[in-house]
């Protein structure tokens, strides 16, 4: 880990965001601050993430922290350690299983959405929501060390034979799936709505995710920097990561929103959209006969 967080250019407009074992990457244009600990803080780094969670709480009013379940869990022990010294109602903690590079568009989606929401809590409350927007493309050069999804006895097997690849979707549902042909050849998620194709190379078959795929899905690429914890988490470092995400971040926070009921949560005044509220924990639903985001 760096010294200090890496940050992006603040927002004011919307809550900060904090991710955890992501770099963050601009992959919409239109992100607040993001800020990152690429690597556990470690103990003496306890001061460190205490002010870097004031500051975010300073910057943006809130502040809400995206963190991989496969994030260390020494590091998630000090993130509860400094929870407990700072507000702790102005953080919203959100867990995610998603893979590396998902996970990185995730803060990104989650940052250029918070300029729309209502509330740090509303924002919270939709972040489920943002991650069934994204669809997980990967390359890998071998499935000996994949772990999730559980390949069958069979391509584990194959994958240790030479020029075999395959590729892992989540759509319509977590699947591997072995390479034969230059054509993709595997299911591809209908895009409905302006997308973009998030893409980092491990040193596996780019050209076929930047071509077949990308040309398949009929979106724009975007290049980034190969996520750090993408070998450890598919089990090879001959691999490419691709992720399908929304573009059109207002309309889709719009569209969430409608379908949303938000009330004030009664403990730590913040506006919600769910139960229990995510700033504070606070289990309670809106008010008897209390219109949509009306105050308490």
């Amino acid at each position: 880990m760096s010294d200090a967080p890496a940050a992006s250019e603040p927002s004011p407009a919307a809550p900060v965001v904090l991710g955890f074992g992501l770099r963050p990457e601009q992959l919409l244009g239109v992100e607040g601050r993001i800020d990152c600990f690429l690597d556990p803080p470690g103990p003496q780094q306890l001061d460190l993430l205490v002010e870097a969670l004031r500051s975010g709480i300073a910057a943006g009013g809130a502040l809400v922290a995206i963190v991989p379940d496969w994030f260390d869990p020494a590091g998630v022990m000090r993130l509860e350690m400094a929870l407990s010294v700072v507000d702790g109602t102005r953080v919203a903690v959100h867990p995610t299983a998603l893979p590396p590079l998902a996970a990185t568009t995730l803060t990104s989606l989650v940052s250029a959405a918070g300029a729309h929401a209502p509330s740090a809590g509303v924002l919270a409350a939709l972040i489920g929501e943002l991650e069934a927007r994204l669809q997980a493309i990967t390359w890998l050069g071998s499935v000996g060390g994949l772990s999730k999804p559980v390949p069958t006895l069979g391509q584990h097997i194959t994958s240790f034979g030479p020029g075999t690849a395959f590729a892992v979707t989540s759509f319509p549902e977590l699947t591997v799936h072995r390479l034969s042909k230059a054509a993709p050849e595997i299911p591809l998620p209908p895009v409905e709505r302006p997308s973009r194709l998030a893409v980092c190379d491990h040193g596996g078959d780019a050209a076929w995710m930047l071509g077949p795929v990308a040309g398949a899905l009929g979106v724009e690429v975007r290049e980034v920097t190969p996520s750090p914890a993408g070998p450890k988490w598919w089990g090879t470092g001959k691999l490419v990561e691709a992720v399908l995400y929304p573009t059109d971040v207002a309309a889709l926070v719009r569209e969430l929103l409608a379908g949303a009921e938000t009330w004030t949560c009664r403990w730590c005044d913040e506006v919600v959209a769910g139960s229990p509220c995510p700033m504070c924990g606070h289990r309670g639903g809106p008010p008897r006969g209390a219109q949509q985001g009306a105050r308490t």
